[in-house]
């Protein structure tokens, strides 16, 4: 008989609590979401932000939107909606890739989550996933890279034409270093020479 994987893999600890979880350190590494909302560190499968009311808890930065841009210690992120999700019979929904269509708002839950954290500072954990066009992105699965404080929010037109929710994140101090895609950095010196 075999145990069912659902009732053997139970979370220990609360993914709906602000800052690091125990046990967990910077640099753990996944192969999926799955296995990184089983540690509570990212909840959602999809979704790249998890929040409530006081402010948001975590985010995946995993090149879901063409506006971030990722420096390691500092980030813009976009916020989440503003794409049609449904999809048709010829094209089916894409929950992560379907093209932006119309504009972003503040009056969006994760929005609104993460607005509140740019007020409270409480500090959000950020996973970075293998899709990032990023030097510090992992090569596969998703890494914890650590806690961020919301720095700034605000609405601007994104690269598409649309408006969207945009947020600067800052790394807070006395982490472990993060890690740098060796690979990617080399490819990035070939270009500069071309």
């Amino acid at each position: 008989m075999t145990t069912d994987p659902r009732t053997v893999n139970k979370r220990v600890h609360d993914p709906k609590v602000f800052g690091a979880i125990p046990g967990i350190a910077v640099g753990t590494w996944w192969q999926t979401r799955e296995e990184c909302s089983l540690d509570a560190i990212h909840a959602p499968w999809v979704a790249g932000i998890a929040g409530g009311p006081n402010g948001a808890y975590s985010i995946a930065l995993s090149g879901g939107y063409e506006d971030d841009v990722d420096y390691g210690n500092a980030f813009t992120y976009t916020g989440a909606g503003g794409r049609d999700l449904k999809g048709t019979k010829a094209a089916p929904k894409n929950l992560r890739t379907a093209p932006q269509s119309c504009d972003q708002s503040f009056e969006n839950s994760l929005n609104k989550a993460l607005k509140k954290s740019s007020e409270t500072k409480k500090p959000v954990r950020v996973i970075r996933g293998y899709k990032l066009n990023s030097p510090y992105a992992p090569s596969e699965g998703y890494r914890y890279d650590g806690l961020y404080t919301v720095e700034k929010a605000w609405m601007e037109k994104g690269l598409k034409g649309f408006m969207i929710c945009k947020f600067a994140f800052k790394r807070v101090d006395g982490q472990a270093p993060l890690q740098f895609n060796e690979n990617d950095a080399g490819s990035e010196e070939e270009s500069d020479t071309d």
